[in-house]
């Protein structure tokens, strides 16, 4: 059996699409699905928002060390 797929939130800034917080860089589908509602219902609009594959880049940011 594969492993589940992690998802990570991205949120778009100045700066490009970018992490939104760092704990929310490898989520469940499931917990992706319920973060994602959390930060529309504390007002970020959907269109700055994203889910992606954990292992996407962040973009115009230095990796972070993690």
């Amino acid at each position: 059996m594969a492993a589940e797929k992690r998802w990570k939130i991205q949120e778009l800034s100045t700066n490009g699409w970018t992490s939104i917080d760092p704990t929310t860089d490898s989520l469940t589908k499931e917990d992706c699905d319920a973060q994602l509602n959390a930060y529309m219902d504390d007002g970020i609009a959907p269109n700055r928002l994203r889910a992606v594959p954990s292992q996407t880049r962040d973009e115009g940011l230095p990796q972070l060390d993690r």
